[in-house]
């Protein structure tokens, strides 16, 4: 690959945070998902890093950044993310959120509202539910793997490990999560597999999904203020579809709706639609 941005590393926390940057101008914060890493953005940055600088994490636990025992609450991976973008010294940020990634660019919002003007979601919900509310019987079952993951997170570490490429090709090829198994290349698919093959990745993967279960669920219960910025957020209709009553519930400025013939993977899937729709939502802030 022709690559057309730059790696780096970053010592965020306490843990190494590998990063890319490209472009320049006002500065967007793009927030991947599990089970990948910077590299969901590949379509993506070039493009908009034609008017802005992009910045892309592998967060906490993921990709090539170190992989921590603990802290995979999203508002501690929000906290990552601040301490990298204050590193690079930047005081303002737009934020693109897939999938866990948007859960994230939320606590980022909503702890630091001095710091995010823009968020943009990509199938996700601020978080799977706050504590002490019923589980929706409907997105338990769209949603069946979390359960798994976070359950037992160490018995699923273990058994996924035994065969990670094949579990990994049942996310990226199957008619569950994609709206074509077409999507990604064999390529593609081995660069996942690879980053989730580093000692310790699938283990911080599945905790991110456990924290999801316990620490998200109480703070996203204790997160009782709304945000004021304009969130703009898109589901793929094979997969959550129209996510904006959950964003509609923790903020007050909330566009969107569904992008047809999409599944989860909104990024790879559509990467047109990202692209385009970015731009027109984040053109004021690169006036």
């Amino acid at each position: 690959m022709n690559e057309m941005w730059a790696h780096h590393q970053c010592t965020v926390n306490g843990f190494r945070m590998h990063y890319v940057t490209a472009g320049s101008g006002y500065p967007l914060v793009l927030l991947h998902g599990w089970p990948q890493s910077w590299y969901e953005w590949r379509k993506i940055i070039p493009e908009l890093a034609r008017e802005y600088t992009v910045i892309a994490p592998d967060l906490r636990g993921l990709g090539d950044s170190e992989k921590p025992m603990g802290g995979y609450d999203k508002r501690t991976l929000a906290s990552d993310v601040r301490a990298l973008v204050a590193a690079l010294g930047f005081e303002r940020v737009g934020v693109i959120g897939h999938d866990w990634g948007g859960s994230v660019a939320f606590y980022l919002a909503y702890d630091y509202p001095t710091l995010v003007e823009r968020v943009f979601i990509l199938d996700m919900i601020p978080g799977l539910i706050r504590a002490g509310e019923a589980f929706p019987l409907e997105l338990a079952l769209k949603i069946n793997h979390v359960f798994f993951h976070g359950g037992n997170p160490d018995w699923a570490t273990m058994l996924v490990s035994q065969d990670i490429n094949g579990y990994l090709r049942r996310f990226l090829t199957s008619l569950d999560f994609n709206y074509s198994p077409a999507v990604f290349s064999e390529a593609d698919i081995a660069e996942y597999v690879r980053v989730n093959s580093i000692p310790g990745s699938i283990r911080a993967g599945f905790q991110w999904y456990a924290a999801g279960l316990r620490e998200d669920t109480v703070n996203l219960a204790q997160a009782t203020e709304k945000l004021t910025i304009p969130v703009l957020a898109y589901g793929g209709d094979s997969f959550l579809g129209d996510v904006r009553h959950y964003w509609e519930s923790v903020a007050y400025h909330v566009e969107g709706g569904t992008v047809g013939q999409c599944g989860h993977f909104i990024p790879e899937e559509k990467p047109l639609f990202v692209i385009d729709t970015a731009r027109r939502f984040f053109a004021p802030l690169a006036r």
